[in-house]
């Protein structure tokens, strides 16, 4: 039987097995840098998985990503500096930015306990709701497709959800809808990316944030942002819940 951990890096499909293991990548030229754990008893698996899950939310938001040498806190040598917030993290986990001296690897990112038990717990989520988090990667690449934008207006309804709207409401305005979608780009989300809430349809709600980008007119970069998705009807939506995000 496989194990939580080992399970979610399958769904993942993100475990670089060839090179240096426990090192992610940022910045246009693809730096590596290793990984610091504080809490010593992660099993390896454990941090294979949150190594996969990080190189996910680098692998194009974390083009911006910039090494910057100096820290507010003195334990820490540098830090890595992205000018937009992840679109990947709910707003209450922060997403690892500080660089401490780690012995013979040089450099590496630090990864608090705060930040590898809110993974374990993720895990423990993934390994209990495995065909809901693979529908979730798969509903994010087919509305990241040519063949989502090339659904008929009838369809629609079978993939966003709006408060106090009703199926027809959604069919009527359908092509402009699609249209403001397909100007966006969706990026596979973070296991850290699902949560639990009150808010939305049902007593208790599952949420997903779907890393999205947007080219910006007046410069050469991307604005980042998440589009919120929910469990509904045994299927995953869009859904626009008055101004709330997970």
């Amino acid at each position: 039987m496989k194990t939580p951990t080992v399970l979610i890096v399958a769904v993942l499909c993100a475990c670089h097995c060839a090179g240096q293991s426990n090192v992610v990548y940022y910045g246009t030229n693809a730096s590596p840098i290793s990984l610091a754990f504080v809490d010593t008893n992660l099993s390896e698996s454990a941090k294979s998985a949150i190594t996969s899950d990080l190189r996910i939310c680098l692998s194009e938001w974390g083009k911006a990503t910039q090494f910057r040498l100096g820290a507010d806190d003195p334990a820490f040598v540098a830090h890595l500096h992205n000018p937009d917030i992840t679109p990947y993290y709910p707003e209450t986990i922060d997403f690892p930015d500080n660089v401490v001296s780690s012995g013979a690897a040089g450099l590496a990112l630090h990864i608090p306990k705060k930040l590898s038990d809110a993974y374990t717990n993720a895990f423990a989520f993934a390994a209990a709701n495995s065909n809901i988090v693979a529908a979730a990667y798969e509903f994010v690449a087919f509305v990241s497709s040519s063949n989502f934008v090339a659904i008929s207006s009838n369809d629609l309804p079978n993939y966003v959800l709006q408060k106090n709207t009703t199926s027809n409401e959604i069919i009527a305005d359908a092509q402009e809808t699609i249209s403001e979608l397909r100007c966006q780009t969706f990026y596979p989300p973070s296991i850290l990316g699902f949560q639990y809430s009150a808010e939305g349809p049902a007593a208790t709600n599952l949420w997903m944030l779907v890393p999205c980008s947007i080219p910006l007119r007046y410069m050469d970069e991307k604005g980042w942002n998440a589009f919120p998705a929910i469990w509904h009807d045994n299927k995953w939506k869009f859904c626009i819940w008055d101004s709330w995000v997970p």
